[in-house]
């Protein structure tokens, strides 16, 4: 391995995939954490923790996305960040909140490989490496950058251009111009209703801007919904 991804000389611009390899190599160095960690696989739509479970379990995402979803008394849900490799979370595991927040859980939005490893030994696992206190910190930037984002495009779009800057944000995430997500899915995404998205998604298809099937999106004319988007910086949608 380089120097790079050496958890004793850690360069802090390492990219989300190399942070993601160092800390897959954390049980070399600690073989005794590796009795402690356990590691789960999921499938798109998964549960991988509710709020009761994220203070006795710290998250590490090794492969795939994670989203965060906060869901009101009522029952409306509405995601609030979304986490790559190289992240963690449950980071009420080591730090202690005073207030309680919302109910949320993390599911899973690809196939993902997941390592939980107990409280305690995650504040000892923060002290010791490096990797860990880069991780914490990247992830923290990224849901707050990500949590303003959606608070602008709630401020000042319309929700046509919201759900046209939301189709190319999952379109990134799924690599591909096609997009495997439920009306219902894309609603709680944006605080909305599903009729509401349903209808929205009908115009788009009578325009030529996508192709509607069975919890599936196909972009047809990206332009066009990078123009209702307004998007001029492509990099800005996911955060």
């Amino acid at each position: 391995m380089t120097a790079l991804l050496s958890s004793s000389n850690l360069d802090i611009n390492i990219s989300d995939e190399d942070l993601a390899q160092l800390l897959t190599q954390l049980p070399q160095e600690n073989p005794d954490l590796g009795e402690n960690i356990t590691e789960q696989h999921f499938l798109p739509w998964d549960c991988i923790a509710s709020e009761k479970d994220m203070p006795e379990q710290f998250y590490m995402v090794l492969d795939g996305l994670v989203q965060i979803v906060i869901s009101s008394k009522e029952g409306r849900r509405l995601v609030t960040s979304v986490l790559g490799p190289g992240a963690v979370f449950g980071e009420e595991s080591i730090i202690t909140f005073a207030v309680d927040g919302p109910d949320y859980c993390a599911q899973a939005l690809k196939p993902s490989k997941i390592w939980k490893i107990p409280a305690s030994e995650a504040k000892e696992l923060l002290i010791q490496h490096p990797a860990i206190r880069l991780a914490l910190l990247r992830t923290f930037e990224r849901r707050l950058v990500q949590v303003e984002n959606r608070l602008e495009e709630t401020a000042y779009l319309w929700l046509p251009e919201r759900l046209a800057a939301e189709i190319l944000r999952q379109s990134q995430y799924a690599g591909s111009n096609q997009i495997r997500l439920s009306h219902q899915v894309l609603a709680d995404i944006l605080g909305t209703y599903r009729e509401t998205i349903s209808a929205i998604l009908r115009d788009f298809r009578e325009a030529g801007w996508v192709k509607l099937g069975y919890r599936r999106i196909t972009i047809l004319d990206k332009a066009a919904l990078e123009r209702m988007a307004g998007i001029r910086d492509k990099n800005r949608m996911l955060g």
